[in-house]
């Protein structure tokens, strides 16, 4: 957390406002910015842990081999909730106690030599025997409970798990936890007989102990950071294959191992493309994949040991949906990406993290498209692209590359700006330097910088050499400067030709004062016809000339929005059915993006969606059923929400006719996604024949099992308009649920009550210890946006706000407010939000806040523009 108190203003803010931080010089270890000395360097480090579950707790002994540049008063490393037996640094023969002074504030230890003696230059070993804590979140080591059943009796169980991504591995460690700070591992575990153990190496030895225990010994590891070490430990199972010489093996509970057939056939695709990709095989002799039953959310990229959440990695092949095929498929991708962008070549420090996390996100998307064209994985990841640009437009912005002073800090980080604008930009700069260009500057990345770190910079040097081009100049708007553009186009005919103008501005939402900027910007124009125009605007207006007078457009999604004259924005509406799907979804997504600037009014989106007819995307249909939920959001009456309720289900009506609720022999591999989301938009809009029959399908889903690629719609539907009868059987599901998919949809449906009594027995139960504490304050943050009314939500964790936090983590207690605060639209509602962050936590926590609060102000001043008029379109619509 930043140690900066309120009196210093908006400090978290301002770091990430700020715009480029200037030139960024290519890598050098000694420049490199963290907190710790750079005299000391770690060369290898031999850890070993003896986990005591029933006491919540380990026993550690860490010898780390270290390299003293110049004489030093004292070592100071990392560590955090770690209890010091004992520390001992051994120089050739001689030993020294050394003293521990701990900084729980700053995380770190300093050992002392005795009597105010110094540390020589040269090769020592420091030896420090510790206990720690086994805690209950998903940060450094930690348990996950889960459930199976024996004997027909629902049975507890329990794993170890490690996550130590950003600044966790010192929860489990002491150590130079910090990226530019590599060094080898040998990681060895007392565990008992009947558990497996697994690492980022292959097992070298198995040792027996007394008592029903053995000593699992990992072979040394290459030249890594702490943050990707991994132990996992647990009754599992396996599934093991080989690709290219390289051993891999998926891990799960008990009787799962067959769930992971298709994420095995995946990863021996993913991995020999990307070994030809790269340029650099796959580094280690092995590489494995657990899943984790519970208590951790998403991935984590550790070499050789990646660690999934159980239903994104086990695949039931009866019960699961293409979606989820899918979701799997990327998130594979992905995380196998890193152990390339990351792991072999890692940041310096978090201000670079993008390039870990937007090259794994781009080279899953790239994959799949390559593997299998007919998911259009190029189309469906624009919703990300959406997502960091509502974010990116915002006065809460900050750039891709943001400097970081404090590593708590880079939590703030992990976010849909680092991600999914870092992918969206890459596609832009690899369209700008050609395929083969992009493709051969990243092979020389690898080549040069393998086992070690790199900054922006090393990329843009390795690239600029592969293509000819002066990367840095094109690329650093883009990755140094917060925001993006708008571009705006006009048209006029001139004897018998098109003539279009390019113009850009800095495109912001609620922003008024935000500085202006500029980009160098690839548009490509495409006439009715097949003729097109590629153009790289700059600061100054462009002119591009067309053989006709027809309507031009911008093609080929790019990281900008655009606005049209009046006149070509209502040929381009006439027109809307002739365009494909990404021309209509980017027409569609700029239209309500100009809506919530304030630099058009509802009825210009509102006319693209009348004008969908016979629409059958179910991308574009996402886009439309996420506006109109903003758009309900801004109304207040329960008179006027249940209007537009019954114009938006006329809306969705059509195309769900034409899906319906069951399969048809040889639809649309995309058809079952689009039906679960007109099921679930129908249902919570209150369609009393979708009610029905969601209610009918959930009531006999015992004889006849409900379609899984609709079953979490079905389950919303039901919670929505649940009774008490329905609500009792959701918490038995969850209660009941074996596999955490089930688990999670169950607690999804439960979060969508509207009932109020029942939702506050919900959220009574999210207080008691039934469920593990950081998905129990998941869920509780996120009741606010399921259920149809967030005010009793919003009350209700106010008052039990000293209960939530105790439950959350430290960082946890940052979202708590905010998540729950996020449906609303009134702006009274931002300053409660923010003064009750103050009143609670530190400086760390204003940055989240103040994401929601500028969030809740901006659909407040679009609720004051807009308002009438989407009352007036829903009653005009209701009637029909």
């Amino acid at each position: 957390m930043l140690a900066q108190r309120f009196a210093n203003g908006l400090l978290a803010l301002a770091l990430l406002a700020a715009g480029a931080a200037g030139a960024e010089p290519r890598f050098s270890f000694h420049s490199t910015p963290g907190k710790l000395p750079k005299e000391v360097v770690p060369v290898h480090y031999s850890l070993r842990v003896v986990p005591e579950i029933g006491k919540d707790q380990f026993n550690g002994r860490i010898e780390i081999d270290l390299d003293v540049a110049k004489p030093v008063k004292a070592l100071t490393l990392n560590a955090a909730n770690l209890t010091f037996r004992s520390a001992v640094l051994v120089t050739g023969r001689a030993e020294a106690t050394l003293g521990a002074g701990v900084d729980a504030k700053n995380e770190t230890v300093t050992l002392t030599p005795p009597a105010g003696g110094m540390i020589r230059a040269g090769r020592h070993r420091l030896r420090i025997d510790y206990t720690g804590p086994i805690g209950k979140h998903s940060q450094g080591f930690f348990q996950v409970p889960y459930k199976v059943r024996e004997g027909g009796k629902l049975v507890d169980k329990k794993m170890l798990a490690t996550h130590f991504e950003p600044v966790h591995a010192r929860k489990m460690f002491p150590s130079w936890d910090e990226p530019a700070f590599r060094a080898t591992f040998d990681i060895a575990a007392e565990i008992d007989d009947g558990l497996t153990a697994v690492s980022n190496m292959p097992v070298l030895k198995v040792s027996p102990l007394p008592g029903g225990r053995k000593e699992v010994a990992f072979a040394r590891s290459v030249s890594m950071p702490t943050y990707l070490v991994a132990l996992f430990i647990g009754e599992m199972d396996s599934l093991q294959d080989e690709v290219d010489g390289i051993k891999l093996g998926i891990y799960t509970v008990k009787g799962k191992a067959e769930q992971a057939r298709f994420a095995m056939q995946s990863t021996k695709q993913i991995v020999r493309y990307f070994n030809d990709y790269f340029g650099e095989r796959y580094a280690l002799p092995k590489l494995d994949q657990v899943a984790l039953p519970g208590g951790f959310g998403g991935a984590m990229e550790n070499w050789g040991a990646i660690v999934y959440i159980e239903s994104r990695l086990a695949l039931d092949p009866v019960a699961s949906s293409l979606k989820l095929q899918q979701s799997i498929y990327g998130l594979i991708a992905h995380e196998i990406a890193h152990q390339w962008f990351g792991n072999l070549v890692t940041m310096a420090w978090w201000d670079n993290l993008w390039l870990n996390e937007a090259f794994a996100s781009w080279m899953a998307t790239k994959t799949a498209e390559k593997f299998h064209p007919q998911w259009q994985a190029e189309l469906r990841r624009t919703p990300r692209v959406e997502e960091a640009m509502l974010e990116d437009a915002r006065k809460t912005t900050h750039p891709v590359q943001t400097p970081v002073e404090q590593d708590s800090r880079a939590f703030d980080l992990f976010d849909s700006i680092t991600y999914n604008k870092g992918e969206a930009f890459l596609y832009m700069l690899e369209a700008y330097l050609g395929e083969n260009a992009f493709r051969e500057g990243v092979r020389r990345y690898m080549r040069a910088h393998r086992f070690s770190n790199t900054t922006t910079a090393d990329l843009w040097h390795h690239l600029s050499e592969a293509s000819g081009q002066d990367v840095k100049v094109f690329a650093a708007q883009w990755t140094e400067q917060p925001g993006f553009p708008l571009v705006k186009i006009g048209q006029r005919c001139e004897g018998g030709r098109s003539v279009v103008t390019l113009t850009q501005e800095r495109f912001t939402l609620n922003d008024p004062q935000a500085k202006p900027l500029s980009w160098q910007v690839p548009v490509t124009l495409a006439a009715a016809g097949v003729e097109s125009r590629p153009v790289l605007l700059g600061a100054a207006p462009a002119e591009v000339r067309f053989a006709r007078c027809e309507p031009v457009r911008a093609v080929r999604v790019g990281y900008y929005r655009v606005l049209y004259d009046d006149a070509s924005f209502a040929q381009l509406v006439g027109a809307l059915g002739k365009l494909d799907a990404a021309d209509r979804l980017r027409l569609l997504s700029d239209s309500f993006a100009l809506v919530q600037a304030g630099r058009a009014d509802v009825t210009r989106y509102l006319r693209l969606v009348d004008q969908l007819g016979d629409e059958a995307d179910r991308t574009v249909w996402g886009q439309v059923i996420e506006s109109l939920r903003f758009l309900r959001e801004l109304l207040d009456s329960p008179a006027d929400r249940g209007a537009f309720d019954r114009s938006a289900a006329g809306i969705f009506a059509k195309p769900f006719g034409k899906a319906g609720w069951d399969a048809i022999p040889g639809e649309n591999a995309d058809t079952p996604t689009l039906r679960s989301s007109l099921i679930e938009a129908l249902g919570l809009a209150g369609d009393e024949k979708i009610v029905r029959e969601a209610r009918a399908r959930f009531a006999a889903r015992e004889s006849r099992t409900i379609d899984p690629s609709i079953r979490p719609a079905v389950l919303n539907v039901v919670g929505r308009h649940a009774d008490q009868t329905a609500f009792d059987a959701l918490l038995g599901m969850m209660r009941g649920a074996t596999d955490v998919e089930s688990k999670w949809q169950a607690q999804s449906a439960l979060r969508h009550v509207a009932e109020p009594k029942l939702q506050h027995r919900w959220m009574e139960l999210l207080l008691t210890d039934e469920l593990p504490p950081g998905e129990a304050v998941w869920n509780l943050n996120h009741v606010s946006q399921g259920s149809e009314n967030p005010e009793p939500v919003w009350q209700f964790v106010r008052a039990n706000l000293a209960k939530v936090y105790a439950k959350a983590s430290p960082r946890g207690r940052v979202y708590v407010l905010p998540e729950t605060a996020i449906p609303f639209a009134d702006a009274a509602r931002a300053d409660e939000l923010m003064a009750l962050t103050k009143a609670n936590l530190d400086a760390g926590a204003l940055y989240q806040a103040e994401k929601v609060a500028d969030w809740i102000r901006l659909k407040a001043a679009v609720k004051a523009r807009e308002k009438e008029r989407i009352v007036q379109w829903a009653k005009e619509h209701a009637k029909r």
